[in-house]
């Protein structure tokens, strides 16, 4: 009679499966209240990485901007039954760390820890997102913490050309706020505020839950899903995240501070992740910006000495996406390095790459690529990252192989049809000087 009971609880369980898959990224397991599990077995390695990820914006956020920001860093300041350091110390002591992050598009809890010790953080990673106090003196002292670090911000030429180029670049689009928000509305907040936008965007239906490392399948499957799969979904709130028009018109912005250096950031309005455009767009970033062979590097810095430090990125989004590049010069040669990286723009449009760069500029890419993946917390986050964004899980393992499929004359096509109309953010001593 036991066993019956126990076979009925095994196959409850199992039927709240909707839907499974499995490839050479890994496999992917829906239950039926929503929540996505992806799963990737490592003998090779001694741990398991948990990466917890609500699909969630800052766009989320509305007129209470940082709201998202600080109810996530609240998971880990206490529970109902576990304080700030309880949740720290159950962790730690077993070998294993946990963090809590929020990007722009998703919030996430990467936990990591020995493999035989996998259940313990399984189970306070349980009390964290289903048990989270919210207590009044635990919000007070996250606000003093992010008050400070706004604070400290405004000092700081990297992160305030940040700041001022998203404003820019997504001016009338909600990812134009920072994402920990303003020191106005953090104070603004209310526990009320936290609780509701927990209720709203922490439930099943919102999350991706990726485990890496040296585990079994199956057991970690019914694991999981007897802890998680308990949760009721919920219909989510609109999101709020819209299209911006194609720019028709470049824009300048520029910000005094009484530095040494101009801080320069240069961009273009790009399109999502999952358009077909999007995956030449990266390589086109490769060649322009990617480590130290790349054309600015090498232009602008070693050749012409315009450039402390030169760089560009592209990163994946899933709404409206972006390429930048990263400058930062010498006052007398402001001009002359806006210029410039103009220049190396207009070659993209203007020259196409040698099969010989775009083999080098492909295999580098690789690398990184590979690189990117040595540690099992990063592996765990590709994974629920593509899914996040719509590109699916697999896209893990489809990636390097697309990246070698562009073309030379993909790359030229979409540098003219995107890098056009121009977003540009300075930052520096523009009392003795400014933009020509």
């Amino acid at each position: 009679m036991k066993k019956l009971a126990l076979l009925i609880i095994f196959l409850a369980a199992c039927s709240s499966v909707t839907f499974e898959e499995h490839n050479d990224a890994g496999s992917k397991y829906l239950l039926n209240n929503g929540l996505v599990i992806l799963m990737k077995e490592n003998p090779d390695t001694g741990m398991v990485a948990i990466d917890f990820m609500i699909k969630k914006s800052i766009a989320a956020d509305r007129e209470k901007h940082g709201l998202g920001y600080l109810t996530h860093r609240l998971l880990l300041a206490g529970t109902t039954t576990r304080s700030r350091e309880q949740i720290l110390n159950d962790v730690e002591t077993v070998g294993g760390s946990i963090t809590a992050k929020t990007y722009a598009e998703y919030s996430e809890i990467v936990a990591e820890v020995p493999s035989n010790k996998f259940s313990i953080v399984l189970e306070v990673l349980q009390d964290v997102i289903l048990n989270p106090a919210f207590t009044p003196e635990e919000i007070e002292r996250e606000k003093i913490a992010i008050l400070g670090e706004l604070n400290a911000k405004k000092d700081q030429p990297g992160p305030v050309t940040e700041d001022l180029f998203m404003k820019t670049l997504y001016e009338n689009h909600p990812y134009q706020h920072p994402i920990e928000g303003y020191e106005e509305t953090i104070t603004s907040l209310t526990r009320e505020d936290i609780i509701n936008h927990y209720n709203s965007w922490y439930v099943p239906n919102a999350i991706i839950i990726s485990i890496v490392g040296n585990i079994k399948e199956k057991p970690t499957l019914h694991a999981v899903q007897r802890i998680f799969g308990k949760m009721k979904p919920s219909t989510l709130p609109p999101e709020g995240l819209f299209e911006l028009p194609p720019r028709t018109s470049s824009k300048k912005s520029t910000h005094n501070m009484p530095i040494e250096s101009f801080y320069i950031q240069y961009g273009h309005q790009l399109v999502p992740a999952t358009h077909p455009d999007f995956i030449k767009l990266r390589m086109a970033n490769a060649v322009l910006g990617s480590g130290a062979s790349s054309r600015l590097f090498y232009e602008l810095r070693e050749k012409r000495a315009l450039a402390y430090r030169v760089f560009s990125i592209a990163p994946s989004v899933r709404t409206i996406g972006f390429l930048k590049v990263t400058m930062i010069s010498r006052p007398a040669v402001l001009n002359e390095s806006l210029v410039g990286i103009q220049e190396q723009l207009t070659r993209l449009q203007t020259e196409p790459v040698t099969e010989e760069e775009l083999n080098i500029v492909k295999q580098k890419v690789k690398g990184f690529f590979f690189l990117d993946h040595q540690k099992t917390t990063d592996q765990a986050n590709y994974l629920g990252l593509y899914e996040m964004q719509g590109l699916g899980y697999h896209y893990d393992k489809e990636y390097p192989d697309k990246i070698g499929a562009v073309s030379s004359e993909e790359v030229q096509t979409v540098a003219n049809q995107y890098f056009v109309n121009p977003v540009i953010a300075v930052l520096g001593p523009f009392e003795g000087g400014g933009i020509e």
